[in-house]
């Protein structure tokens, strides 16, 4: 499903899926959409922008769509545009409300008062407020494993990015070890070690608030989006994705045993 940038109904800052879920693990995306509120147009920049990676991890909702349903976790996934504010950045950090990314000026962006300010950074902790509300109601009598799903450009630059998909983490993940090591097992999957970039460049505000700094188990997943640019290819990386989970951390009995079909 490919989401428009402005619609007839406001966008919440997060949708919930499969909630009440018997697995042991949080699915999160923080970019799963490129909504905006109403009034805001496309914050200036031309719409087409709007469907590309500035407004949005492209393919990561469908990802995390699939995988809720393949690991019968729960989701929660961001409803605005990572250009509206963007949820997996610290407030005082200027890529947090861009005015310029990757070439592009968002003019929409540019010399926000603090009112303005105010409101997005209202929708970012609306929607972290929710994230954490749901760790703490799964975390009886242990946290769930937290699994963040993003997606990355192919290429950034001139340089091509090699990888299929990117683990990133800040060294001391022991689920972040054993997924790098089951996907290295498929000599067919390029696999980046905190590659094509870490936790720590840029620094994430997801993975830190909600597992790094509160001592809680993770795994923080980037897939290369022409990979799944489709709902096609999206659902067949998700199968792969899942696998891999469920080995990954069948010490921690995160999900439910898979049955028969």
């Amino acid at each position: 499903m490919t989401l428009r940038p402005t619609g007839d109904a406001e966008p919440p800052a997060f949708h919930i899926l499969n909630d009440g879920a018997p697995a042991r693990a949080l699915l999160i995306c923080d970019h799963a959409s490129n909504a905006l509120p109403r009034g805001y147009g496309s914050l200036g920049i031309a719409e087409e922008k709007m469907f590309e990676h500035i407004a949005w991890d492209v393919g990561a909702a469908a990802v995390t769509r699939r995988l809720s349903e393949l690991l019968d976790a729960p989701a929660i996934l961001a409803g605005l545009s990572r250009l509206f504010v963007d949820l997996n950045r610290y407030s005082d950090d200027p890529t947090c409300i861009a005015s310029f990314s990757d070439g592009t000026v968002v003019h929409g962006n540019e010399n926000l008062g603090d009112n303005e300010r105010a409101h997005r950074l209202a929708a970012h902790q609306q929607y972290h407020d929710e994230v954490a509300r749901r760790i703490a109601a799964m975390s009886r009598p242990e946290p769930p494993v937290l699994l963040f799903i993003h997606s990355f450009t192919p290429r950034i630059g001139g340089t091509q990015r090699p990888w299929h998909l990117g683990v990133l983490h800040d060294g001391q993940s022991a689920e972040s070890r054993r997924l790098v090591d089951v996907l290295r097992a498929d000599p067919e999957i390029a696999v980046g070690d905190n590659q094509p970039y870490s936790v720590d460049d840029p620094k994430s505000y997801s993975i830190y608030e909600h597992a790094i700094d509160a001592g809680r188990p993770y795994i923080a997943l980037e897939i290369r989006q022409d990979l799944i640019e489709t709902e096609e290819a999206a659902d067949r990386w998700a199968v792969i994705i899942a696998r891999a989970f469920r080995e990954a951390l069948a010490p921690n009995r995160a999900f439910p045993e898979q049955t028969a079909a």
